[in-house]
């Protein structure tokens, strides 16, 4: 017999399915690695550091200051604005903090 394991939380969706793998594995990460997805777009529009990369295993965002590249398996996908992802990424982590209160996890 298996025992059922899963996580139900808020969960993110992209209309544009050349980023559907993109939003798989943001999906799959960790309230860490979404902080630190922010700080990486954060770091970068405000001239810390002129390039960073940030991923998991299949899809790779090159984030500059103005326009980040999104690639999967190192081949381009698409060009999103940086402050478009940061705020995007910061509502999601506003949704898994709010969340996770709810229920008692933080």
């Amino acid at each position: 017999m298996i025992t059922l394991k899963y996580k139900i939380k808020p969960t993110i969706y992209f209309e544009d399915k050349e980023l559907w793998i993109f939003n798989n594995e943001i999906l799959e990460m960790s309230f860490s690695m979404i902080e630190d997805g922010i700080t990486s777009c954060k770091r970068v529009m405000n001239g810390e550091y002129p390039q960073m990369s940030w991923g998991l295993e299949v899809s790779e965002l090159l984030i500059n200051k103005e326009m980040s590249t999104l690639e999967y398996h190192g081949k381009f996908v698409a060009e999103i604005p940086t402050a478009e992802i940061c705020e995007m990424l910061e509502k999601y982590r506003d949704k898994l903090k709010e969340y996770q209160s709810e229920e008692g996890l933080i």
